[in-house]
């Protein structure tokens, strides 16, 4: 297993994370879940889209996902 390297920026703020994971395969699958329940816990209808960045490196901090995310829940009663 090798320690990853997960940044997720927003306007106010960065968090960095590091997690371990047996391939870039394996870190590039929790670095798209993770940016998906950061997500969801931060939209909700009425409030303003939700943007995120977030970039994965490898244990030699070489970059090997970066994703740049807009969201927004549906109107208060739409799915």
């Amino acid at each position: 297993m090798a320690l990853y390297r997960y940044i997720v920026t927003q306007s106010d703020k960065e968090l960095v994370l590091e997690n371990e994971a047996v391939s870039d395969a394996v870190a590039y699958r929790e670095g798209v879940r993770f940016a998906a329940e950061m997500l969801a816990e931060q939209s909700s209808p009425g409030l303003e889209p939700v943007s995120l960045g977030l970039v994965v490196l490898d244990p030699f901090a070489r970059e090997i996902l970066r994703v740049d995310i807009q969201a927004s829940a549906p109107p208060d009663g739409g799915s």
